[in-house]
């Protein structure tokens, strides 16, 4: 009786599970307004061989699929174990899928591309010609992006991932496949960084960049959410990436077969040369207590990653003259108020909130516009 009731169990957790995983609603369309139809983006992972995607696979399968005594149970606890490893560091909070997915509702527009045969395909990223999104596709996005994190934060101060998700939400809403000559992928990258991470070549000879170091010390990294990367890294740092201005380009950065894992390597890799060697340095000259204050130095880097870039994060701080006297609460309000690109991921991070939480739609408290709401 008892192992009759474990098995009945086991069916309806696994069968709702395999129902869910497999449905075909498009999660950045779960009203159906926009009836989005292109399922270009969902094939295109399908067909991908990316040990990223391979990682992601691996860990969705449920130890719970496995009737009790069977022989999968021992890889799957093995499988599961990885994964508890992984991401068993309590000062690296997770990203919330449910905020990705509120993200996903809103339309940042743009041109997107897919990459079902390793060429870029354009598509207007807009109402009914936008992708569909399925669960897995978003599953996979919200695997990769908390993998990327537990990744590049090891052995230095962690990512904050409420700063990650206002980025991104701030510029793809979490579509990953936008590209134009401004910007490609979910970080919308640009040739500088690209070009400080994996080096370039000029006049016949190959320059190193400023962060190869990040490369480097990626793919010499024993943390385990590390190990999906490496074959990328390798390859990259044999052969630096094209840089993504020109439309031929675009799928080494959108693509969901490398493109997207390559976006977050170089694009979260980029955030922490930044604050550590950009941001902080500057902040010790004039303000040492300052530069050791992790919430100042992640806004400062924000505001970096906006049109003002680097040097004129640098700038920021000595257009606010910030001095030992100043209190961390009062650098961070001035940093918000004289910065134009903070302003904007907070006025779209209140547009994520609003879908996310429709009942509390324009009473979003300081908390959640920080942030603290999707992560966990």
């Amino acid at each position: 009786m008892r192992q009759w009731a474990i098995l009945l169990i086991f069916s309806i957790f696994c069968g709702a599970a395999t129902a869910f995983g497999a449905g075909s609603i498009c999660v950045n369309d779960k009203d159906g307004t926009r009836e989005l139809t292109n399922q270009d983006i969902n094939r295109a992972l399908l067909k991908s061989k990316d040990a990223l995607y391979t990682a992601f696979q691996t860990e969705k399968k449920n130890p719970a699929c496995d009737p009790p005594g069977s022989s999968g149970t021992k890889a799957v606890k093995g499988t599961m174990a990885s994964l508890a490893a992984t991401l068993s560091n309590s000062n690296i909070p997770q990203i919330k899928k449910a905020c990705i997915e509120a993200s996903l509702q809103r339309e940042p527009g743009n041109n997107g591309y897919s990459c079902l045969n390793g060429q870029p395909k354009k598509f207007s990223n807009s109402g009914s010609s936008a992708p569909c999104l399925n669960q897995t596709t978003v599953d996979f996005l919200h695997f990769a992006i908390n993998k990327a994190t537990a990744c590049i934060s090891d052995g230095r101060m962690p990512i904050d991932p409420r700063i990650i998700l206002k980025k991104i939400n701030n510029e793809t809403a979490f579509n990953f496949y936008i590209a134009y000559p401004g910007g490609v992928g979910i970080g919308q990258l640009i040739s500088d960084p690209v070009k400080d991470i994996a080096g370039y070549t000029k006049n016949g000879k190959f320059i190193k960049g400023n962060a190869s170091y990040v490369l480097e010390d990626l793919m010499n990294s024993k943390n385990p959410a590390c190990a999906a990367f490496k074959e990328i890294l390798k390859n990259d740092l044999k052969t630096p990436p094209p840089h993504g201005g020109a439309t031929k380009n675009y799928c080494t950065w959108v693509s969901p077969d490398q493109g997207l894992a390559r976006s977050l390597i170089y694009g979260m890799g980029y955030y922490v040369h930044v604050r550590d060697k950009v941001i902080k340095p500057a902040l010790e000259k004039r303000a040492s207590k300052l530069a050791n204050n992790a919430e100042v130095l992640n806004y400062l880097t924000l505001h970096a990653y906006g049109p003002d870039g680097p040097e004129g994060a640098k700038s920021l701080v000595r257009q606010l003259r910030f001095s030992n006297t100043t209190a961390p609460g009062e650098a961070r309000s001035k940093i918000e108020g004289a910065s134009a690109y903070l302003k904007s991921t907070e006025k779209k991070m209140e547009e994520l909130l609003d879908i996310l939480q429709p009942d509390q739609k324009d009473k979003h408290g300081k908390s959640a516009l920080k942030g603290d709401a999707c992560v966990q």
